[in-house]
């Protein structure tokens, strides 16, 4: 296994693989937090302070113990660990309740968010009947409701857009909200309530978009200077005057009078 190119680390997954896939099946890119677990919680108390350092003994236990999780693992320093080749499929986002998403009376936020969808499974993430066929997840370590850090860091959201601009580029995916989603959008019944929690939870999505998408600069129009492409005006020149000319007007002017 290659550590990707925008990758920072390379901590390929010891647990079982998930089957190959074709890179151009895959069209959007799913975020998710590992949440504040018993794991997490004992290698806080273990690295307390050291941020750094608890991302890499997370990215660690990632790699080795847990089953499902995405392709990356951004830490609070912003590093990014690449556990899971991009051609095989993560275990990362569930698809067993497909049908209750397009049946159910969905929540009030959803409906609000996505306003011109009648249902998640009308998101490019569930074309082919699964969201992880088609994705990539994204893991962005907990910050444990300020047990940790108050939110996601300055620096994970930077370290997102930067991986996420190269797999837009790398893998022709749009960089528009409807293929940068969280776990929450494609799954609010799994994801996205009091009962089951929220992944990723208080996300700045606006945030992340405006640092994915690169600036639109304003191209102002110069105007040359005309130019004259007929043929050049024609200037009157003063004739020669000869001093006999001169002399023989006075003769005449007197001679005459």
């Amino acid at each position: 296994m290659e550590k990707y190119h925008a990758a920072d680390e390379l901590f390929p997954s010891k647990t079982d693989k998930g089957s190959q896939r074709s890179l151009s099946k895959i069209n959007s890119i799913i975020i998710h937090t590992t949440g504040y677990g018993a794991g997490l919680k004992r290698l806080k108390e273990y690295n307390e302070g050291d941020l750094a350092t608890l991302g890499s003994a997370y990215a660690k236990r990632m790699a080795g113990v847990l089953k499902y999780k995405g392709h990356f693992l951004i830490d609070h320093v912003g590093v990014i660990y690449h556990l899971i080749p991009l051609d095989e499929i993560a275990w990362h986002t569930g698809s067993s309740k497909r049908r209750k998403l397009k049946a159910e009376k969905l929540y009030g936020w959803w409906t609000r968010r996505w306003k011109n969808l009648d249902n998640p499974t009308k998101l490019p993430s569930w074309k082919g009947n699964s969201p992880n066929k088609v994705s990539v997840g994204i893991d962005l370590l907990a910050h444990g409701n300020g047990a940790i850090v108050k939110g996601y860091t300055d620096a994970q959201y930077e370290s997102l857009a930067r991986l996420i601009k190269a797999l837009c580029a790398d893998l022709d995916i749009p960089a528009e909200r409807e293929y940068i989603v969280g776990h929450e959008d494609v799954d609010p019944i799994s994801r996205g309530n009091r009962t089951k929690g929220w992944d990723p939870g208080k996300f700045d999505y606006g945030r992340l978009l405006s640092l994915v998408k690169p600036e639109e600069v304003e191209e102002i129009e110069i105007k040359s200077p005309h130019i004259c492409v007929g043929p050049r005006p024609v200037v009157a020149s003063p004739l020669p005057i000869s001093i006999f000319s001169v002399v023989k007007d006075l003769f005449r002017m007197f001679w005459y009078k």
